[in-house]
């Protein structure tokens, strides 16, 4: 089974039995009645979390190969956010994630790829389980040499993120979601333009 639909199915398999032990969206009431159309009052709460996932990475458009590898790998993610609401359905926050993939992989040529992004994030919820979420900010590019434990890192540039998500168990104070993310970074130097493209498909855990 591929990667990325194992977490899909690990989180579809996880969701009901959290639900039914902890009494989340749906089960009986946990905390203040909910707002009309059924949205948590979250107003005024911090807001915590984060969320793992795999995806792909492409560099001006064209995928990110491995030398060496028996088959292109695909990119890992990761990323914590940390903020909290401004209304009952809008959240401002400070995000930070980073997308890995390995790009040489031989005896003598270990080496892997780093996008770091440091963004401010508006998260919208559209019903009280799907939200829509966008960040601007900082992208830095990393060159890993595995075998000399030397790093190389490229100035900052302009990072872009976008994301959707469904809460697969909501309750006010927490929440599990399925998410998707796709984030940019564009860098220029020397009159020249490169643009480092990732998406992802991950689970994320989240404390208000």
């Amino acid at each position: 089974m591929k990667p990325i639909k194992s977490i899909v199915v690990l989180a579809l398999i996880v969701a009901p039995g959290l639900a039914a032990a902890q009494g989340y969206y749906g089960g009986g009431p946990v905390g203040p009645p909910p707002l009309p159309g059924g949205f948590h009052d979250r107003q005024g709460r911090l807001a915590i979390g984060g969320s793992l996932g795999l995806g792909y990475m492409n560099a001006n458009g064209q995928a990110v190969e491995c030398t060496g590898c028996d088959a292109n790998p695909v990119t890992g993610e990761g990323d914590i956010h940390i903020g909290g609401f401004i209304g009952p359905r809008l959240a401002l926050m400070f995000e930070g994630q980073v997308n890995v993939q390995q790009i040489a992989l031989d005896p003598a040529n270990d080496a892997t790829l780093s996008q770091t992004l440091l963004l401010g994030a508006l998260q919208y919820w559209i019903t009280p389980q799907l939200w829509v979420k966008g960040g601007l900010g900082l992208a830095y590019l990393n060159f890993n040499d595995n075998v000399s434990g030397t790093t190389a890192q490229s100035d900052g540039g302009l990072g872009l993120m976008g994301g959707l998500g469904y809460e697969l168990l909501s309750a006010r104070n927490f929440a599990v979601d399925l998410q998707g993310r796709l984030t940019e970074g564009t860098y220029r130097s020397n009159g020249n333009t490169d643009n480092i493209t990732s998406g992802t498909i991950g689970v994320g855990l989240n404390w208000y």
